[in-house]
């Protein structure tokens, strides 16, 4: 019987080295095939122009394609449930952005922030334009029209519930004006929808109509932010806590574009993936790449990552209750109030 018990031990111990040194090995030789980049929104928004560039300059470092595919839908949620039920391996990445810390709230997955790692490159000031031809000259225009026709003037956005779809919220609040929001599955085919004439005007990122803006065909009316654009281009544009100081209590409230992958994904190759991505936020064509785009680097990852993730989470579900937005109330989530709610 202990000769029995000690074989049997043996073999244990030989499964457990045996377990181990596959985990390494295949940690140390992560990645041997393609990457799959799986992006939760429409082609030619920000969430996927920005993880197009990182897939571009991850490639030669991890010697590997990265693929980049869009699967729009479900806010963000299809992609998101796609990518957690593939093998957690690093293989399969989520080309995601803020949006992630509305699922909970939206009901869009049961994953929420603290359910992934976070790789966050930049994000862009939010802004609401109209077409160049457009009779709304300044953003009071729109919020005139708005009042005199209440619930017509159509404001498109990336999706019902997302970032920008409460900036035009607050706004409409703050102005005390109805607008009606149009959601669609992304900011270029929110951009797309005021170009043909759709809808009236868009609540996007600064870097999602830029090219528009400098081809003449869109005009911004206000930027959705707490503090200014640097380009001078856009120093006179509004600050929509300028013009309703009020709105400051929902600030900051800003975009972030980059990618995830699944919390359980084993550390050996988080860190893999980390050490990638410190090499692409230090090249000098991301700070190029940045600038053109109106972006700002933010270069988060590893607990800082999560913990700005987690705690815009917290702040944009509570915004998202009490501009009667969401689909869930927060406090069910054991969300804590953030101290500013009344």
């Amino acid at each position: 019987m202990r000769n029995l018990l000690r074989k049997n031990m043996f073999f244990v111990a030989l499964l457990i080295v045996f377990l181990v040194s596959v985990l390494v090995f295949g940690a140390e030789r992560y990645p041997v095939r393609s990457l799959n980049n799986i992006v939760f929104s429409s082609a030619g928004g920000g969430t996927d122009v920005v993880n197009r560039f990182l897939a571009s300059k991850l490639e030669p470092i991890l010697k590997q394609r990265m693929i980049v595919s869009n699967m729009p839908g479900g806010l963000g949620g299809t992609a998101a449930e796609y990518v957690w039920t593939q093998k957690n391996d690093g293989y399969t990445v989520l080309g995601c952005s803020e949006t992630i810390t509305t699922f909970l709230v939206n009901n869009a997955t049961k994953h929420g922030s603290a359910d992934w790692q976070f790789f966050i490159a930049s994000g862009s000031p939010g802004v609401i334009a109209v077409d160049a031809k457009s009779p709304y000259n300044t953003v009071q225009d729109l919020i005139a029209a708005a009042a005199q026709n209440p619930g017509k003037i159509k404001i498109a956005n990336s999706g019902k519930g997302k970032l920008w779809h409460l900036k035009a919220s607050i706004l409409e609040r703050s102005a005390n004006v109805k607008f009606m929001h149009v959601p669609y599955n992304g900011s270029n085919p929110a951009i797309i929808s005021v170009l043909s004439g759709e809808t009236d005007a868009v609540s996007a990122a600064l870097g999602e109509v830029s090219e528009h803006v400098r081809a003449g065909k869109l005009k911004v009316l206000v930027i959705t932010e707490d503090t200014p654009v640097k380009d001078q281009a856009y120093a006179k544009v509004p600050l929509l806590t300028d013009l309703y100081p009020e709105s400051a209590k929902y600030f900051p409230l800003r975009q972030w574009l980059g990618f995830a992958v699944p919390k359980d994904t084993p550390a050996a190759i988080i860190g893999i993936l980390e050490d990638a991505f410190k090499k692409v936020m230090n090249d000098p064509e991301t700070d190029k790449f940045m600038d053109q785009q109106y972006m700002e680097k933010l270069a988060l990852y590893g607990q800082e990552a999560n913990k700005f993730a987690i705690g815009m989470e917290v702040n944009i579900s509570w915004i998202s209750h009490l501009l009667g937005v969401s689909t869930v109330d927060p406090a069910t989530l054991n969300m804590p109030k953030p101290a500013w709610v009344e």
